[in-house]
């Protein structure tokens, strides 16, 4: 199709880049969790990045994440036994979705500067069980898997979840999604939904783990009635067919979702992986779909008018252009929406799709994507007084990346701009220039009232300071103490080096909890990058003050720990012994992580010391069996179970002894699931499916249930 509309002279020439249209696609929890992108923590920093994509590249559409954000906020369970994750969740996002009213301020400034706004979400992101995750404890799970865990996809012997989805296989399921899609939708004024099928999770362990709902095996045996899909012996074909059949239930989804979008003429698109768009994406790097690979049958949603748009993701070129030809092909005169994401949004490369209707989908300051610049303007020293806010912006970023060069006074005059982004931008130049005497500039952009200019500031401080600067970063988190403000104190902070530590000590007695926990976070990269001697003793006083906020005594374990490589052998068993006290009558969250800690320390302390440590923890262990009312009872035991497993063979002799106990079921199966079904941070553990098959029947106990949360 493309070949003959470019041979017929159907297609006209391409506009010059700040002429055309492009989409824009927006991570905003990214945004809000790493502080060198661009804000959206205001409704001021939200109408600002609006402005910049409308003026200066065209767009034509926002593809906004923190609409789905909101709806996770709205109907999922957060726990706070992750500080970092639910400080960021809770104390953060939501302040900003509830009280700054962020999505609202979205959607208003995207129509003001004449663009639609999309909705932009995982299809299958629902949380996960919080024993597993990207973490363990990964406390993050949408309600209904929570009340409704047969809901969930499950695994052939119905027992485990996958970690991520809903099953839509179930009528049920999708009219309560829907629900809530329509819902928020029309509350906020989305022009559009648009959906990516990856789901950030490590809890797969080998490819059809999951989808063993009874619709789908109902489904499977209309074809192949006496075979049954649980079994590893399945032909290729029969495998093929088993994963189109869990497709069709998403195909009922959107079918059901269109149709209730469609009355308000809102549209419904999907992404499709750009190498493999038959199945569902994996998550970034990982090797496998973390649902295991479902089947789209994206060219039937377009035969059938089910979606509006195809989205075709990040990926090589020659893939990209190898599915976009399909599409084109597919297409014909269907409305059909399509879109390429694409770090070069402008590169001629692009010029063939483009006048066929394809639209080039940027990311928003994501590395070299293409629309880092405020102004396609040249700057000069000029520019720094020009009447256009962006062009002002686009100085400063090019003094602080080295671009331009002015004189520090001139910079430190637009400090009290009336632009946030100015005042913002103003810390970092400032900070790379490295005139001491502008130090008192960048102090006080700690108060500012746009808390993106305090954090510039916080962040700044981190590459130009002066003798007071660790104190007034410590004194500006008695008026705010958000997630990334923080975060840059932590950095700058621990940047800052020894010089720092008298006034990180007096801060851990300060009123304001967000100040010692900053203290306690910037010691630690103090002690790992110089002095570990001077901050070990501050650091092990606050992990055993009792009267402290348990935050702050997470933090101060996790420092300790961190450190244990650093310190003498008897600091490390003053450590162990700490952390095995930890064990008995501490609060939850100090106790977890006491034993996460333990199980660091196995390897390098006496084995007189291991031994109390490994007896620790399996009385621990013990607590997790029948009855227990523990408000962890649902994944506080993998925590412990990992650490036994880091005492080598000890530990999983104490694991398999539990595991093979019939007096009690809920010790068994934890222990089989830490010993045969382990779960790592950050690490998909994949193993082989007969494997897995054959494991299960030798060694699991019987299944005890599910415990909610």
């Amino acid at each position: 199709m493309l070949t003959a509309l470019l041979a017929a002279g159907m297609l006209g020439p391409l506009a010059p880049p700040g002429e055309r249209s492009i989409d824009v696609y927006c991570s905003t929890g990214d945004h809000l969790w790493v502080a060198e992108r661009e804000p959206v923590d205001s409704p001021a920093a939200v109408e600002a990045m609006m402005a910049w994509m409308a003026e200066t590249y065209g767009t034509r559409r926002m593809y906004w994440r923190a609409g789905g954000a909101e709806i996770w906020d709205r109907y999922y369970q957060v726990g706070e036994d992750r500080p970092l994750q639910y400080d960021w969740a809770i104390n953060w996002e939501r302040r900003l979705f509830r009280e700054q009213r962020l999505n609202q301020a979205a959607v208003a400034a995207a129509k003001r500067h004449g663009m639609e706004i999309y909705l932009y979400t995982g299809l299958f992101e629902h949380g996960v069980q919080p024993d597993v995750g990207i973490i363990a404890p990964y406390l993050f799970e949408d309600t209904l898997r929570i009340e409704h865990p047969e809901w969930c996809m499950l695994d052939r012997w119905g027992e485990r979840r996958c970690p991520g989805p809903l099953s839509p296989a179930y009528p049920e399921v999708r009219e309560r999604v829907i629900e809530r899609f329509v819902e928020a939708m029309r509350r906020f004024g989305y022009d559009g939904i648009t959906f990516y099928t990856y789901v950030e999770n490590v809890g797969l362990r080998y490819p059809d783990e999951f989808g063993f709902n009874q619709p789908v095996i109902d489904l499977f045996h209309e074809r192949y009635a006496e075979v049954d899909p649980r079994s590893a012996e399945l032909t290729d074909d029969q495998r093929e067919h088993w994963r189109r059949c869990r497709g069709q239930f998403v195909t009922q989804f959107l079918r059901e979702l269109h149709e209730a979008l469609a009355a308000d003429g809102r549209r419904v698109m999907m992404i499709l992986d750009a190498a493999h768009p038959d199945v569902v994406q994996p998550w970034w790097g990982k090797p496998v779909p973390g649902t295991g690979p479902i089947q789209l049958a994206w060219e039937y949603w377009v035969r059938e008018g089910i979606v509006d748009g195809l989205w075709v993701q990040l990926g090589a070129p020659a893939d990209q252009r190898a599915l976009l030809d399909r599409i084109l092909d597919l297409r014909g005169d269907r409305d059909l929406d399509i879109v390429v994401r694409t770090p070069a949004p402008f590169d001629p490369a692009w010029e063939p799709y483009v006048r066929a209707g394809v639209v080039p989908v940027a990311v928003i300051t994501a590395p070299r994507n293409g629309i880092e610049r405020l102004t396609l303007e040249q700057t000069g020293p000029e520019t720094l007084r020009s009447p256009d806010w962006k062009l002002r912006v686009q100085t400063l970023a090019d003094v602080a990346e080295g671009r331009l060069q002015l004189p520090a006074g001139e910079v430190a005059a637009v400090a009290d701009d009336e632009h946030l982004l100015v005042r913002r931008r103003t810390m970092h130049a400032l900070a790379a220039l490295g005139d001491a005497t502008q130090v008192p500039v960048i102090e006080r952009g700690l108060t500012d009232p746009e808390s993106c200019v305090r954090i510039a500031a916080a962040a700044a401080l981190g590459r130009l300071h002066g003798p007071e600067s660790a104190q007034a970063m410590l004194d500006a988190l008695s008026a705010d103490d958000g997630f990334q403000l923080k975060q840059a104190c932590v950095d700058s902070l621990g940047a800052m080096g020894e010089a720092t530590l008298p006034a990180l000590a007096a801060a851990l007695s300060s009123e304001h909890v967000a100040a010692r926990e900053v203290s306690v976070r910037a010691l630690y990269i103090i002690g790992r990058d110089g002095p570990t001697a001077a901050v070990r003793e501050p650091l092990r006083r606050a992990m055993l003050d009792a009267s402290e906020d348990d935050v702050v005594r997470w933090w101060a374990v996790e420092g300790l720990v961190g450190l244990r490589l650093k310190v003498t052998d008897a600091d490390r068993e003053q450590l162990a012994d700490d952390l095995i006290g930890l064990l008995d009558g501490s609060p939850r969250m100090v106790q977890q992580h006491a034993a996460w800690g333990l199980g660091y320390m196995a390897s390098c302390v006496s084995a007189e010391t291991a031994g109390r440590s490994l007896a620790g923890l399996e009385r621990l262990m013990r607590a997790f069996g029948d009855g227990c009312t523990r408000r962890d009872a649902a994944y506080g035991w993998r925590l412990v179970g990992n650490a036994l497993l880091q005492h080598g063979e000890p530990g999983r002799a104490a694991l398999e002894a539990m595991r093979a106990q019939s007096d009690d079921r809920w010790l068994a199966w934890i222990a089989y699931q830490v010993a045969h079904v382990p779960q790592r941070t950050q690490t998909m553990e994949l193993v082989d499916e007969a494997e897995a098959i054959a494991t299960h029947e030798q060694l699991a106990p019987p299944f005890p249930g599910w415990r909610a949360w």
